[in-house]
Order: C-alpha cells, then structure tokens, then sequence
C-alpha cells in the first residue's frame, strides 16, 4: 500500500497539524499557546522529506547538486517571490517610513535566506515590536534554506567516503546541537531561537529517520501506540505550552519526536488492514489538502495578520481572526494552484538556465530591499509625517542605569544613576523595576529641583522587581533583583518607587510582587508601587499620523483590560499604590498626544515630554507618601 520511497498522504497531513496551529496562535487566539510548536514540527518533516529524496538519489547513482538545488528553486522560489510582491505592495500602503524602511532591511534579508540572522541582530527591545514586522515568519525558511546548503555536500560524503555509516555520522551532530540548544536556553535565548547550530536537530531527527528505512513497526497494535503518541505529543505542546517554556532546547523534544513518531509509524503499510490511526487521521483528504497548501498558507498568513493590526490599530477580536484565518486559506489555495503546482511541474531542458531568473528575482528583490533602506522608507510618500516626539532617554542608554542584559547589574554604578539629590540630609531613595519603571527617569531629572530626595535608578529591561521572578529567556533577572536588596541595605535606602511592564506579568499572577512587598515591610522600607501605564497595539507615531491630526489631545484604545490597576492596587495597598492611568485615560481609551507632541515614543515607553507630563503628577503623590 506504500513504502518509504513513495508518496505519503499522512506526512502531507502531518504538515497540516504543524501549520495550522502556527496560523491559529499568530492570529490570536489564546486557547492554543503553544501553536508555534508547528514550526518544529515541519523542521522534521522538511529534514525527512530532504534526506529521504538525497538517500534516493545516490543509491540510484542519480545525485546531483546542480539537480537538488534545480528542485529546491522550483519548490520554493515562485510562492515565496510571490509573498514578496504582495508584501512589499501592502506594505508601502501600510507602513509609516521608519516602519518601511525596517521592513526593506527584512525583505533583502530573507531574499538572500539570511532573514534569521537579520532579526537575531536587530529585534531588540527598543527597535519596535517584532510581531508587527511581515517578513517576520520568514526566519524559519533561512534556516532551513542553510540546511540545504550543508546537507547534500554532507549525505555524499558519508556515501562516498565514510562507507554510508549514518547512524554514526549524525547522531553526534544531532546531540551536540540539542546539548548547545538546551545550554543557550537561557544563556543567549535569541541566538537559540534563530540560529542553525541549535535547530540542526531538529532537521537532523528527520534526516536520521529517513536514512533509517528499517526503523518501522512490524504490530500493528505498535503502529496504533506509536502514531496516537506521537499525535498525543504534538497536541499536549500546542495546547500546554506558551511563551514562557524554555524554548527550544528541551521544550521542542515533545513535538519533534511526535513528528518522528507519526513518520515511523506509517512504513511498511501492506494492506489495508494494517494502517495505523494517526495514518488515518493525516490521511483525510481535507487534511491532506491543508498539507499541500501548507507552505503557501505559512508563507501568507502573518503579513495578513501584520497587516490586519495596521488597519485595525487594536487587538484583534475573533470576527478579525476569522477573516484572518479565511482570507489566508484562500490565498494559499490560489498561491499553491496557481504559482507552486504549474512550477513544480515544469520541466526545463537544460535546467541550469533556470538558475538565471531565480538569481535575477533574488537580486530584484535585494536591489528593492536595499533601495527602501538608503531611501529611509521613502519619505515621500508621507509628506505630513514627521517625528515630532522626542526619542525617550530610556531608548537611548548613556549608562549602565538601564541595563539591556541583567546579567551585567555588577557594573551598576550609584553615583553615575542618581537622578536627584537632596538638599542636606535627604533620605535615599530607589526607582526600581524594568524599562517601564525607567521611562520615569527622564521626567525626574528634568523636575530634580522640585524633590529633596536623593533617587536612585535601578533598571534592567524585562525584569519586573518581583524577587519570586523567574524566567528562562531572562535568567540573570533574579540575580538583578537579589542584587536589589543588597544595595538597598548598602545604601541605606528608606524607600523604595517600583514600576513595570505589568501587562507582561499578569498571565503569572500579578499577586507575584507581593514576595517583593513582603521583604520591603519586614525590613522597614516604604514604598510605592506604580501601576501600568498607557499601552497600544502601534505605536504613537502611527496613532497620530492614522488618527491624530484631527484632534488637540487624541486619544486611543489600550490593548489591554485596565483593571489591572485595580488588581495591583489591592494588592499593594490604596495609599501606597499610584494609578498612571488616571491622568490619561478613561477607562481603556487614553490620551497618547498632548499639545502636537507624543506622550510615547514607541507603543507604550514615555517620550521625554510625556515623562517630564507623567512624572509631575507622580512626584506630587510621592511628595505626600514621603
């Protein structure tokens, strides 16, 4: 009925479990957190399907780079240029200059498959945020793409030279690359996620099975137990995992094996009698067709999720997600009918000419790219727009008072991170939290005279001042916070101002800072803790421009529910707790331009202006605490 050398229906299937919770989560929807399990998913699948066409190749004496890569061109090229074209169209309509011309960097980045390289450098904390980038998704493709690069030189070296001793071959790759993997979890996070040598495995687990044929089960009861654990493993990841697992390292076991498991699970089927479940399920027809529109609808689905939010400038409801989800299956289904299939089924005769307009299209599309780049986004198109905040401080470091990585909070220095001192004998005094705390310092400083505290700052990005906080993609976070505690006794500090991002903390359990309370009250240190301040889904600059002009103080809707301060102020007590809130908001519409001028400079840190406007009201309370 079918063999590991001919077509596989489930493996088409399987492409459809690891695509559609990918598209789900980027849509939005809270009930699946773990869907970006599906890109593991398909690293498996993409290492199989590759190493199992290669080992085909050289056993028949038919092996060719010049015709792997003529395969690989056809494959992927025609819908890939064709997201592209559309992108790039949308986003000129779309995207603000200084947002075009970070998207012209992505497009000649992935262009030349180095994308993953590209945002490992450059998404950081300030630089925007990253699910509002379309090229984004594209970081996978490169890092399968330089899979490709290495994998066929390798597999004919191992037949030709190493007397084809596979097992031997690749298994050290594979346990090096997981063992770096599961080290740089939270040592270099970023580095991990984007990088070859720590998802090599992943594509190696596949490669591995491939030149395996005689990995199978003979029962069919195995069968059944192997195919519903592997199902079981890529379903329980994409429902019980979410941003904070330790990824990928260890976490991306799970469903990579689950991909294994389904793969080995469907050999060696004879008849009809001895498929297993899990072949059966993948083999649906409506599954098996998501599957062959899998690459197309990966390709599609997050600049139109991307490009929904710029339109919509709020988070987007289910209504939204549902167009989302629809208008991303219709486009795959013309991007694979009509772009990939008359492609892939293409033959050309000499087929190094077919190397002449792939190297063209990729040379285009630099070219463009690069052209967006030196041009700054084309301003020219926006004539009107203009950056009229001021940058805030914080986005700008000049010292280690905001530090980028909490690791270096040893080269903390209190005399460099005194933004006020007090007049004689003025009590010490500590700004402690992350950059949501340490967009207040700005504000501080230009208003030292109006206080005769001395305030101290203590800030690392990312790092709420909950002594309980731990995290696997900020790991020194608790070792910043301890060391808190240390200069608060060193310095003889009397009271404390504690400020976050607490949006980011509250899935957690906001309850959490109260480790943090505790330890100030039982060693006699006030303190005052401030609650969340405004936050959008863009930022200020696009609300101005899109909704702003027309009005003296504009105002939009935050993306989140604002009783967060109600949950933090009990928390922390009513004369003790600060609502940031209250001076710009209404419920959850609040006021993000004053006077012409933004109150953030991007979608929720304080342009200096908006901390000097936020600061005031805010040294008045402490004024009345202290």
């Amino acid at each position: 009925m079918s063999n590991d050398l001919t077509y596989r229906p489930d493996v088409d299937g399987l492409r459809a479990l690891a695509v559609i919770p990918v598209v789900l989560f980027h849509a939005g929807l809270t009930f699946i957190p773990g869907g970006f399990v599906g890109v593991d998913v398909f690293f498996v699948i993409s290492g199989y399907v590759i190493t199992r066409s290669l080992l085909k190749n050289l056993e028949e004496g038919s092996f060719s780079i010049s015709d792997f890569y003529y395969r690989r061109v056809r494959r992927i090229f025609p819908a890939l240029f064709f997201c592209f074209i559309l992108t790039w169209i949308a986003a000129w309509w779309f995207l603000l200059p200084p947002f075009f011309e970070e998207f012209s960097g992505s497009m000649a980045s992935s262009a030349l498959f180095v994308s993953n390289i590209y945002f490992w450098k450059t998404i950081s904390y300030f630089n925007g945020q990253s699910d509002l980038m379309p090229l984004l998704h594209t970081w996978s493709l490169s890092v399968e793409e330089q899979y490709y690069i290495l994998m066929p030189v390798a597999m004919w070296v191992i037949y030709k030279f190493l007397y084809r001793y596979w097992n031997l071959c690749l298994w050290p790759v594979i346990i090096l690359s997981f063992m770096l993997s599961c080290y740089l979890v939270d040592k270099a996070p970023s580095a991990n996620f984007y990088l070859l040598p720590t998802r090599a495995w992943e594509l190696l687990l596949g490669a591995i099975v491939a030149v395996n044929p005689r990995w199978a089960v003979k029962n069919l009861w195995g069968k059944h137990l192997l195919g519903c654990l592997g199902l079981i493993l890529i379903v329980v990841t994409i429902f019980f995992y979410d941003k904070s697992m330790p990824f990928p390292g260890y976490g991306a076991l799970a469903p990579c094996l689950g991909a294994v498991f389904i793969i080995v699970a469907g050999r060696e089927l004879n008849d009809k009698e001895s498929v297993p479940l899990s072949y059966c399920v993948l083999s649906f027809k409506p599954v098996v067709f998501v599957g062959l529109i899998s690459y197309s609808l990966y390709l599609v689905h997050w600049p139109i999720i991307v490009f929904m939010k710029y339109d919509r400038l709020v988070p987007l409801d289910y209504i939204d997600m549902t167009v989302v989800v629809i208008i991303s299956l219709l486009l795959a289904t013309f991007s694979w009918r009509f772009i990939e299939k008359p492609f892939r089924g293409s033959q050309v005769k000499n087929k190094t000419i077919l190397f002449i307009p792939a190297a063209l299209l990729i040379l285009v599309s630099v070219s463009i790219g690069y052209w967006g780049l030196i041009n700054g986004g084309f301003e020219s198109r926006y004539p009107k727009f203009s950056a009229i905040e001021s940058v805030a401080e914080i986005s700008r470091p000049k010292n280690n008072c905001l530090l980028m990585d909490a690791k270096n909070y040893r080269n903390w220095d209190a005399e460099k991170c005194m933004l006020g001192k007090g007049l004689g004998e003025g009590e010490n005094v500590l700004l402690w939290g992350d950059s949501f705390s340490a967009h207040y310092a700005s504000g501080f400083n230009s208003l030292k005279q109006h206080f005769s505290f001395n305030l101290y700052q203590y800030t690392s990005v990312g790092c709420p001042p909950i002594l309980e906080f731990r995290s696997f993609a900020l790991p020194f976070c608790d070792e910043f916070n301890i060391n808190a505690l240390k200069i608060i006794k060193e310095k003889n500090i009397s009271k404390v101002i504690l400020s976050a991002r607490w949006t980011n903390y509250k899935s957690r359990g906001l309850f959490a800072i109260k480790s943090t309370l505790d330890w100030l009250e039982s060693n006699d240190v006030e303190y005052v803790l401030i609650g969340q301040s405004p936050q959008y889904v863009m930022d200020a600059s696009i609300l101005e421009y899109r909704k702003g002009q027309s009005s003296k103080n504009s105002v939009w809707q935050v993306y989140y529910d604002p009783s967060i301060n109600r949950e933090l102020e009990v928390i922390a007590g009513k004369n003790r707790f600060y609502d940031p809130m209250a001076i710009w908001c209404e419920g959850a519409i609040c006021q993000f331009e004053s006077d012409g001028i933004l109150l953030h400079s991007d979608y929720g840190h304080y342009s200096k202006v908006g901390a000097k406007l936020a600061t005031r009201p805010l040294l008045s309370f402490l004024n009345k605490v202290y």
